[in-house]
């Protein structure tokens, strides 16, 4: 009977330790899950914060790319301002100029009569020297009235070296020397007006001057050059170019004989040619001649 009680006191304590460790268990397993559920929510907790600063962090960004258009705006606009100044001032000066030289030429006329002769260093200064087109040149300081001098020189000399035979055609062939073209160029200008006046004293055979050319031009009706006196009527392509520009030594035989006939040299003729390559130089110069008045 004692030993049945004890078998059954045994028995029960083991049933209560195997309740008490799935009790145990249960709890653990319960716990477990919760643990869980409160590790997100700090993370989610945490996301949300950096979340906030990303976002605080963005609008202050914003913020500053804003106000650095707006710097960037009142730059602009104040570089704006300050060059207009600079641009006005060369309009400014140019009106100024303009207005001071009307002014003088209105009152050279009243002046005139009672103005005092310049001293003769004054004088100077309106005259300048120059090399223009590569001939010296001297003319006022507008430019309107100009004189030059050129020159074209060409010169032949030959010379044979001969041991002739009994049997040589032509045992002595002459040595010697020619002024082909000596030419010198006396060219007055007043605005469109040009007087050329031009001796040569070559030929072959050289030794007899003559007169090139003499003759008076006209460029006020621009590309157009009207010439009127002793001048090479242009003939031909060949025979307008100059003789500074020769292929070969001179033109073509076909072409002398032809201009012999209807043109050639120191014609007293009267003309007119249109050129545009003589055009812009025209203009150039009406320009330089503005440009010199208003300085």
């Amino acid at each position: 009977m004692g030993n049945k009680f004890a078998t059954r006191r045994r028995g029960c304590g083991a049933l209560v330790a195997v309740c008490v460790a799935i009790i145990s268990t249960a709890v653990d397993a319960q716990e477990a899950p919760l643990e869980r559920i409160e590790a997100i929510e700090r993370q989610i907790r945490i996301l949300q914060g950096e979340l906030k600063q990303l976002k605080n962090e963005l609008g202050a960004a914003k913020q500053q790319l804003q106000q650095s258009r707006n710097e960037t705006q009142r730059a602009k606009e104040e570089a704006r301002q300050a060059r207009e100044p600079a641009e006005q001032a060369p309009q400014d000066a140019t009106k100024a100029a303009t207005a001071k030289t009307l002014a003088a030429q209105s009152a050279a006329p009243a002046q005139a009569g009672v103005a005092a002769p310049r001293p003769a260093v004054a004088a100077a200064e309106g005259v300048q020297v120059g090399m223009h087109g590569g001939r010296p040149t001297i003319s006022t300081s507008d430019g309107r009235l100009s004189f030059a001098i050129g020159t074209q020189v060409q010169f032949d000399m030959g010379t044979y070296f001969q041991n002739p035979l009994p049997t040589t055609q032509f045992p002595q062939l002459n040595n010697g020397v020619n002024l082909r073209r000596g030419r010198i160029f006396f060219v007055g200008r007043f605005d469109d007006f040009t007087l050329n006046i031009t001796p040569d004293f070559g030929g072959s055979p050289d030794g007899s001057p003559t007169l090139y050319e003499a003759n008076m031009n006209f460029t006020g009706f621009r590309p157009v050059t009207a010439t009127v006196g002793y001048f090479k009527p242009w003939f031909s392509l060949y025979d307008s170019q100059s003789s500074n520009d020769f292929l070969l030594m001179e033109r073509p035989s076909i072409i002398e004989i032809s201009r012999n006939v209807a043109a050639g040299d120191a014609r007293a003729s009267v003309g007119a040619k249109a050129s545009t390559a003589l055009h812009a130089p025209l203009l150039r110069r009406r320009h330089d001649r503005r440009q010199a008045s208003l300085s």
